[in-house]
């Protein structure tokens, strides 16, 4: 599939192939710095999130923002798992991702909406890693917890929460954390992925 010349071993044991340096070096950080998010940096990475396709060109995305010391931050922190909370209250950024589930033109619903977001979300990922920033998708919290909290109506269905802002230092995360965030995880093969022209 690939030329010689394509593929390159990484000195840090991520992907063999030549794929983008951005691409390559992103990881989900746990530890996060004292740094702050500026304005300017957040709308960046939102509106890059923005700029997704999506099925219907519907962009069922939506997203709440919480700040740090800020409102709605402690209530969205309190919606998580306890193990999650245990190192996200250092993000200064928490984002609530929603999707509307129905589509606009015809009130079905929008099979596609969570794999829009999906597809937003990597754009977000991208956007904020190219700017050094990191983020940690979270799939561990109480939904129906933060949908009380924040009065989210019943059309949007409440997906995941990201934590975002600048990585820290490991040494500031106890264990098990401090030693995954050491770790970096690897990807299977595409050869275990990838089907040429037939399943198997």
């Amino acid at each position: 599939m690939t030329d010689k010349k394509d593929v390159e071993m990484k000195s840090n044991g991520r992907s063999e192939l030549r794929i983008h340096q951005m691409l390559n070096d992103r990881y989900s950080p746990r530890a996060f710095s004292d740094r702050d998010v500026t304005d300017v940096e957040l709308e960046l990475g939102l509106g890059a999130a923005r700029w997704a396709s999506s099925s219907h060109d519907e962009q069922p995305w939506r997203f709440l923002v919480t700040r740090k010391d800020q409102d709605g931050h402690a209530a969205l922190l309190d919606s998580l798992w306890s193990m999650n909370r245990s190192w996200a209250d250092k993000a200064p950024i928490l984002i609530l991702n929603m999707v509307q589930r129905n589509l606009a033109y015809n009130d079905e619903e929008n099979y596609f909406a969570r794999h829009d977001l999906g597809g937003a979300l990597a754009q977000l990922t991208a956007q904020a890693t190219s700017m050094g920033m990191g983020l940690h998708q979270l799939a561990g919290f109480h939904s129906d917890q933060a949908r009380q909290a924040f009065q989210i109506p019943e059309a949007l269905d409440v997906v995941s929460v990201l934590a975002l802002g600048f990585p820290g230092n490991a040494d500031m995360l106890e264990e098990p954390y401090r030693g995954r965030e050491l770790k970096r995880t690897h990807r299977r093969p595409l050869k275990d992925l990838v089907y040429l022209g037939r399943y198997k």
